[in-house]
Order: C-alpha cells, then structure tokens, then sequence
C-alpha cells in the first residue's frame, strides 16, 4: 500500500507538469473532455450514427453498452480515488508540503477514478467506428489505415491529457482505461458474440440483462455487508469539490447503471440487428434529430422532487424508449427497399 501511495504521490506531479504545460490550451482539453464524456456520446453521439446505418448503431451500442456495465463494475471492484480528493486526504503530502491542483466544474465527478469511463468508452466507441472506416480504405493501400491508427491513438493521448489536466484521474487509470476499452472492443466485436445473442430468443436476453443488474446489486450490497458505502465516493467529491454545484447526480455509479439497464433492456428486445434494409437518409436523418431533442427534453424534465425511485425509474423508461426507437422505428420508417435494376436481373 505505501508503495502504491508513493506511485500516486509520483503521478500528482505528472498532473502538476500536464497543468503547467497545457495551460494555454485549457479550451481546447475541455473541449476533447466534453465531446467524450461518456453520456454525451451514449445520448447524442452514437444516436446520430442511427440515422446512418442500423447495423453500424447496433455493433456500437452493444459494444458501448457492455463496456460502461464493465467500468462500472471494475470502479466498484478497484474502488480507488481520484486525484483532487486524494491528495487532501493522504499522508504523504503534509500541510507545509501539500501542492494544490487546478480544478473546476469538469473535475468533480462522484464516482471512483479507476479505470477511466471517459478513456474506456472512448476507446470502445472510436475502436468500432475505426474499424469500419479501416475496412472501407484498405482497398487504398496501407497509408491511410496507418494514417487513420495515428489519429485513433492521438485522440485517446489527448482526452488522456485532458482527463489528467483537470484533475479527474491518475497516468495509471487512463492507461487502464484504454488497455479495458480495446479488450472489450474486441470482444464485443467477435462475431461468435454477435452470433450467440441472436440466437437467444427475446425473453433470455431480458434475463442476461436482468441477471447483470443481479450481479452489480449483489456486488452493491456486499460492499454494504462488509461495512463499506457504496456512494463513498459521492461524499469524497462533494468534500474536497471547490463548488459543490459542480457535482451532478447524472454522474454518479448507481445513475450511470440505471441510464444502461434502459438501452439494454430495449436492446434485448430487439436483439443486435445483423442486416437492414438501407436508410433514406433525408428521412432517417431529420427523424433521429427530432428524437434526439425529445430526449434531451424528456431527460432535462425528469421528476427530481417525488424521491429517488421515481426518479431513477422515469431516467430508464426514458431510455428504454428512445433507444427502442432507434432501433426499431427509424429503420421501419425509414429504410428503403433495395431495387434491383432489370439489367442486374438478367445478369
């Protein structure tokens, strides 16, 4: 343990050296930090790709979906801190001693630091898209894959440096982050997953999703049992957090598993979607931004003073909802039937 504080006491100066450095640049990391924050992407991000092509938004959700259950799994496990509270909290630092860090409202995050949901989930959703960009250019050569493997690993270095600037995580559980979110990347994308899911009927994959809620409940409790909070880190952040309004309750572990079991529990119904008709682009486009702001609509009205039940329980109906439509409603409103010319016929 007091090695692994001395590597944290290590790892506060690397984040003292990133806030020297990058400094000048503050908007443009604030910027990278907020375009992949993991809600951002799950609620406005990867819904547009719906509007694109069916398949493509199923693989990604799937692949989003099972790696932010996993994040939150692995911070309920590892249970470590983040730097802005650690470093008021430890003792290798004394009050003659005790460097201060930057922060402000994109710090104060109520959840544990490790791994990184900003790096994992990034690195999932990026893996996926790549992939398939991968694909359409290998008939051009080499170049391009090389140049386009260089702008996959430059975007993760950055929203690394920008997770770092602000205090949010250590070197160590960015690294982890990234190392997760490929291992799951690829996992994900295994066609014997795909494969395996289709095969099960609609009421089995309802229980796969149940039986995950099951585990991380169980996983909730066993923390209880074995006298440790839960929401812990809730209490850490809004402790050491300089503005307690930074903090928001969509951030946290429990909300975070309420907002999945929702798109999963739509997902489930629905089963990954291998093949679809083609999308009219001037239908499905329009179609999924107006979904889109419904959501936010629906999601920025959500009950907050009728108690915590209702509360989580309208966040996953709403997200049931959308995703369903997502998945089933643009491409049965949208898609177009493919037309087979007379000339192919003859052919």
């Amino acid at each position: 343990m007091k090695l692994f504080d001395s590597l944290l006491r290590v790892e506060i100066y690397q984040i003292l050296y990133v806030q020297d450095v990058f400094s000048r640049y503050e908007e443009f990391l604030a910027g990278v930090t907020r375009a992949f924050d993991p809600k951002i992407l799950f609620l406005t991000v990867i819904p547009l790709v719906a509007g694109l092509s069916t398949t493509l938004y199923s693989k990604l959700l799937l692949s989003v979906l099972l790696t932010e259950y996993a994040n939150t799994f692995a911070k309920w496990v590892l249970a470590e801190d983040r730097p802005f509270w650690w470093l008021n909290e430890t003792k290798e630092f004394t009050s003659l001693n005790r460097p201060k860090i930057y922060q402000n409202e994109l710090t104060c995050e109520p959840s544990p630091g490790n791994p990184s949901g900003h790096l994992m989930t990034s690195t999932t959703y990026l893996f996926v898209i790549f992939s398939v960009l991968e694909e359409y250019l290998r008939k051009y050569g080499r170049v391009p894959i090389i140049m386009l493997r260089i702008a996959y690993y430059t975007t993760l270095f950055f929203i690394s440096v920008s997770r770092m600037y602000f205090g949010c995580h250590f070197l160590h559980q960015c690294i982890f982050g990234v190392i997760l979110g490929i291992g799951m990347s690829k996992v994900c994308l295994s066609h014997r997953l795909e494969k395996y899911i289709v095969k099960q009927s609609g009421k089995k994959r309802v229980g796969f999703v149940v039986l995950i809620c099951l585990i991380l409940l169980g996983l909730y409790w066993i923390q209880k049992l074995m006298g440790i909070d839960p929401q812990w880190a809730v209490k850490m952040a809004f402790k050491w957090c300089d503005d307690p309004f930074y903090l928001k309750p969509t951030t946290t572990l429990v909300f975070s598993i309420i907002r999945l079991t929702g798109a999963l529990l739509a997902f489930a119904m629905v089963g990954p979607v291998q093949k679809a008709k083609p999308l009219n682009m001037k239908l499905s486009i329009p179609m999924v931004m107006a979904m889109l702001a419904f959501q936010w609509i629906a999601l920025d009205n959500t009950p907050r003073y009728y108690g915590v039940v209702i509360y989580y329980l309208y966040s996953l109906v709403v997200n049931f909802i959308f995703t369903y439509g997502f998945l089933r409603w643009v491409p049965a409103l949208a898609g177009q039937e493919i037309r087979v010319s007379r000339k192919s016929k003859t052919n």
